[in-house]
């Protein structure tokens, strides 16, 4: 028979013994959390982005390919297992935990020109394909009020613009409403020299609320993306574009994007520029030659 101190010391064991355990069960469940958490940051998918301007028959060049060589490009992605996706999409990746399909690439137009409509918006339609595409908003208030089929310079219309919004195919995308140009020291929406924080956040307000005023009226939609004209921005031109809601701008700068969970990844996102002979499978591969120089 056990003393009354063998039975005290007996128990104080089994007590600890308890204790240890549920410290463990809690350590190691604290543990795997962090872990899926840090897992989850970590998972990177690549994101090749595409950057088109006119697709047309005269002028070929840096910014301008034929209708035929934008056929090719679908095809090869078809042929090729990948899917477009659209901004909305990829913040929704990033945000929301939405699953992207496999090899996702996303088509970017900029400026908003006639010829997306004739020659673009066709062949999406036949190969079931999606772009995104950046306008200029007071370009389609003008050539709204005019008729222009003139492929070599016309911008799009509000008409033309909400066919193909409607279609799912094309998701509109904000441009600015007026400040793709070169004006009074101002280059794009970048700001300019010895310009105050206060007075630039005021232009780029005025000309994003411009724009989602226009679009809201005559689309009902709200852009989540911003496209540098000329690619010009510094870090106040982000700042002031997050207060405004958007969740990622589109650049200039060369290469593939690494895409996680973290929103800062949307912004400045990297571009391709397609441009004639230049073929997408070329375009694409180079750009995925580059990541073996990045270090995550």
């Amino acid at each position: 028979m056990m003393k009354i101190s063998e039975y005290k010391k007996y128990y104080k064991n089994i007590i600890l013994v308890v204790i240890f355990s549920l410290l463990l069960i809690s350590i190691t469940k604290n543990a795997t959390e962090i872990y899926t958490v840090s897992s989850s940051q970590k998972i990177t998918i690549t994101v090749p982005i595409i950057m088109y301007h006119q697709v047309k028959n005269n002028g070929l060049g840096k910014d301008v390919i034929s209708p035929y060589e934008f056929e090719t490009d679908l095809q090869y992605l078809s042929e090729n297992n990948y899917t477009t996706i659209t901004m909305f999409e990829l913040i929704d990746y990033v945000y929301n935990d939405e699953e992207l399909p496999p090899n996702p690439i996303i088509l970017s137009f900029d400026d908003g020109y006639l010829s997306t409509y004739k020659n673009v918006f066709p062949l999406l339609q036949k190969y079931n394909m999606k772009i995104v595409l950046s306008i200029v908003g007071k370009s389609v208030d003008d050539f709204s009020k005019v008729v222009d089929n003139n492929i070599e310079h016309a911008h799009l219309t509000w008409n033309q613009i909400n066919e193909m919004e409607q279609s799912g195919l094309v998701e509109i995308q904000n441009h600015t409403y007026n400040m793709h140009k070169i004006f009074n020291g101002r280059y794009g929406c970048g700001q300019k020299n010895n310009e105050s924080l206060t007075n630039y956040e005021k232009v780029i307000t005025e000309d994003v609320l411009t724009f989602q005023e226009r679009l809201q009226t005559m689309l009902e939609i709200l852009p989540s993306t911003f496209t540098y004209p000329y690619g010009k921005y510094n870090d106040n031109t982000d700042q002031i574009l997050k207060k405004l809601g958007y969740k990622a701008t589109l650049s200039c700068s060369y290469g593939v994007n690494l895409i996680n969970k973290d929103p800062e990844k949307l912004f400045g996102l990297k571009r391709m520029c397609r441009a004639h002979d230049h073929n997408i499978n070329k375009l694409i591969k180079e750009g995925m030659e580059t990541l073996k120089y990045i270090k995550e």
